[in-house]
């Protein structure tokens, strides 16, 4: 059986020379012929709507019509969202999905750090506890980057995409994430939260992503030092591979990247269509 999914950490493979057996059990593992799509039931639950995820279409000719072919909308609430985040190099699925009613909403780059040559850490950082959430959820609404996913996609009104960045950081906070680090400040303004990645194949040796991060003006230049201590604490874990994923038009993260040694990885488009 062929691997037919969009993964956005392919270059994972390469990276670290994995043999495509070690990764015959993940579960989006289908033939190349099949379209495969699958229901969030959480995000679907969130936004009170059925929110799907297409995670790939095969480069063949006979395909269906509409995506209403793919998915049965008939199962669906009078609400749906359906988005997919579709590798640079896949460029036969462009037209496809324009041609299925779909809108490109945000371009994204995916870095790594092998976690070598990390320089030394010279300000102060703390782990964030229960106390710190409402200041968090206020950082991560107000410091709101209107290319991401939530703001870009017209389907999601400016207050569900704020409070679903405010969820977000409180369940990192809760558990969600491994660890969520602050400045070492009575009520931090800016954070970022670790986690591991589940990879299948790659369960000998600990893998890390940043899932998200934030940083409001009165914490400026946080989010460098943030990222180095989030670089500091994969290492000390035997990690050998820390990844963060920002849109192409956030020129400060993407530097900030550059500036701590990461490594480019993938470019992926994000498209979606709704019902309204």
């Amino acid at each position: 059986m062929e691997q037919a999914f969009w993964n956005p950490l392919h270059f994972l493979e390469k990276l670290f020379d994995r043999n495509q057996e070690l990764l015959q059990n993940n579960e989006f593992n289908q033939p190349a012929n099949t379209i495969l799509v699958k229901k969030l039931d959480w995000d679907s639950e969130f936004f009170n709507a059925d929110i799907f995820k297409l995670e790939f279409i095969p480069d063949i000719q006979d395909l269906p019509a509409t995506i209403e072919e793919v998915i049965s909308l008939s199962l669906a609430t009078n609400r749906w969202n359906v988005f997919a985040e579709v590798p640079s190099e896949e460029i036969h699925c462009f037209s496809k999905l324009t041609s299925w009613g779909f809108q490109l909403t945000e371009t994204r780059f995916t870095y790594y750090h092998t976690l070598d040559k990390i320089q030394e850490e010279n300000v102060c950082v703390r782990e964030a506890g229960i106390l710190d959430i409402p200041s968090l959820k206020a950082t991560a609404s107000g410091a709101v980057n209107l290319f991401d996913k939530y703001h870009a996609d017209p389907f999601f009104s400016i207050e569900d995409a704020n409070r679903y960045l405010e969820t977000y950081i409180e369940n990192c906070v809760n558990g969600f994430a491994e660890k969520v680090f602050v400045p070492d400040l009575p009520a931090p303004s800016s954070f970022v939260a670790l986690g591991r990645i589940q990879y299948p194949g790659f369960d000998v040796f600990p893998l890390y992503r940043i899932p998200l991060t934030a940083c409001l003006p009165a914490n400026k230049g946080m989010h460098y030092h943030l990222c180095l201590h989030a670089l500091l604490y994969a290492k000390s874990q035997s990690a050998k591979c820390l990844v963060m994923t920002t849109q192409s038009t956030n020129k400060a993260v993407i530097h900030n990247c550059e500036k701590l040694g990461f490594k480019f990885g993938s470019c992926t488009h994000l498209f979606s269509k709704s019902s309204n």
